[in-house]
């Protein structure tokens, strides 16, 4: 039986989106999983080489991480959380570091924080939590924007269905595998997003290149028999599929939005150049236009797959 059992909620003090509290709770209710809640803090000024009396760099660090501690408790109290809920407070600088910190004892089956707006490169390169985030998370992660609940009940899965090579296909078998966690009780509409290039522009740039007339058709074919074989697979009904021409981050974007979708899933596959880096990732830029939530999946995440032992426990 696939499960997520352990959730990490990261709190950051920096943002006054706090909605990736709520939606912790109500994705551990659904998925009946183990809320586990941090957040982190720090200051240069307390490192060595910074103040020269050690006693006032202990005590600014030890009240920084205090005043987090309280920030933090009165935020869990606020919405009703056990006090019991683990809750650790951790001295660093950015926000995938407190998660790694977090991971070192125990594997969390999804990451949840809210998400910062950002607004082109230069934004996005100057608050960069997020961004860090997304590349270093040794989990999945979901990045909670502005809703308050999910409520229209629509997933949006993204895939690349064309693609030949191993990564791909294992990202899309990722995806799809949460978006049937998420809807394990049939709550939720999955809707297939799929974008495939206008052939025209694409061989303009290639002045002495023949275009047969059929070849966009070809093109849309050959998406639309992909995308068939995957909903057929994934039991996801036709008029649920979305093939349409344009960037993929476009397309997936204005899926959402038709959707008033809760939540897109979407696959990270780190390309390591310099374009990407610059530019950005799919992921990255569907998270800079889109208004919902975005859960990001890279290529070494899936699902747990509970012991027969820990499926007993759970059905019990």
């Amino acid at each position: 039986m696939l499960a997520i059992k352990n959730i990490l909620l990261l709190l950051d003090k920096e943002l006054n989106n706090q909605n990736a509290l709520q939606r912790a709770m109500q994705i551990c209710k659904e998925q009946e999983a183990n809320l586990f809640v941090s957040s982190y803090t720090y200051n240069h000024a307390c490192e060595e080489g910074s103040l020269s009396d050690l006693e006032l760099r202990h005590d600014l660090k030890a009240l920084l991480l205090e005043q987090t501690q309280q920030w933090a408790e009165a935020l869990l109290k606020e919405f009703y959380l056990p006090k019991d809920t683990p809750l650790s407070i951790c001295w660093r600088k950015h926000a995938y570091q407190a998660v790694m910190d977090n991971s070192e004892e125990l594997s969390f089956d999804l990451v949840i924080k809210s998400s910062a707006k950002h607004h082109g490169i230069v934004n996005r390169v100057l608050h960069h939590q997020d961004w860090n985030l997304l590349k270093f998370c040794p989990a999945p992660l979901l990045l909670v924007k502005e809703k308050l609940a999910w409520e229209s009940r629509n997933i949006v899965v993204a895939v690349d269905a064309t693609s030949l090579d191993d990564a791909h296909s294992v990202i899309n078998e990722h995806i799809f595998e949460f978006s049937e966690l998420i809807n394990r009780n049939n709550n939720y509409q999955v809707h297939l997003a799929n974008s495939y290039p206008m052939m025209s522009l694409t061989l303009a740039s290639l002045p002495d290149t023949p275009i047969p007339e059929d070849l966009q058709q070809y093109v849309v074919n050959q998406h639309q028999d992909a995308c068939e074989a995957i909903a057929n697979r994934y039991n996801i009904p036709a008029q649920n599929m979305h093939i349409r021409e344009g960037e993929p981050d476009e397309v997936i974007t204005h899926t959402a939005e038709e959707l008033d979708a809760d939540v897109i899933l979407v696959g990270m596959i780190s390309q390591g150049d310099v374009q990407s880096i610059i530019l950005g990732s799919t992921v990255e830029q569907v998270l800079d236009s889109t208004i919902c939530d975005v859960l990001a999946i890279k290529l070494q995440d899936g699902v747990r797959n509970l012991s027969e032992e820990e499926d007993g426990i759970k059905q019990a």
